[in-house]
């Protein structure tokens, strides 16, 4: 119920404080956002890094629900918002990390949100911190932006020991 509450919630937000009108300029940044979580989502399908815990849904219908609400609402926010001043970008992705590291938090205290596989909270902190400069570099360059997307899964490979056989 809570991911339900937290996806109702983040469309809830986004209608008040995003800017609905020029969705179309978003539109791109919020499908690489969804394809990112996707790709995550197969290449570790056998061995997760994460779960969602649910007595509604299962996992890959949370996830889902989780791509259409959450994410282009928070791009529909974040990416309008963004300030000029290299200081205030700083914070302003500090605010949006924090946001998503404490609302994962809870999630995993609560029992809809689950770790496998070595990741834990302060990866999802430092991946926060990765993941949301890049959604700003991939609306500002998004080729850029897709040549380190395609290095990251390396890395988190290498990083949490999970050999490639394991990808279906």
């Amino acid at each position: 119920m809570y991911l339900i509450f937290l996806s109702l919630f983040s469309v809830c937000i986004c209608y008040k404080l995003g800017d609905w009108r020029n969705w179309e300029k978003y539109y791109s940044t919020t499908l690489f956002f969804i394809l990112g979580s996707l790709t995550c989502a197969f290449l570790t399908y056998n061995n997760p890094l994460w779960l969602y815990e649910s007595v509604i849904i299962n996992h890959t219908f949370t996830d889902l629900f989780f791509l259409v609400t959450v994410y282009p609402s928070t791009i529909m926010m974040f990416i309008p918002h963004l300030p000029k001043k290299i200081t205030k970008i700083f914070l302003h992705v500090s605010i949006y990390v924090s946001v998503y590291t404490i609302f994962e938090f809870i999630a995993v205290k609560l029992g809809y949100f689950s770790y496998f596989n070595g990741w834990n909270i302060w990866y999802t902190l430092i991946f926060n911190y990765i993941m949301f400069p890049i959604l700003i570099l991939h609306y500002k360059k998004p080729l850029y932006a897709w040549v380190i997307a395609m290095v990251i899964p390396h890395i988190l490979f290498f990083i949490l020991k999970i050999p490639y056989k394991v990808i279906r």
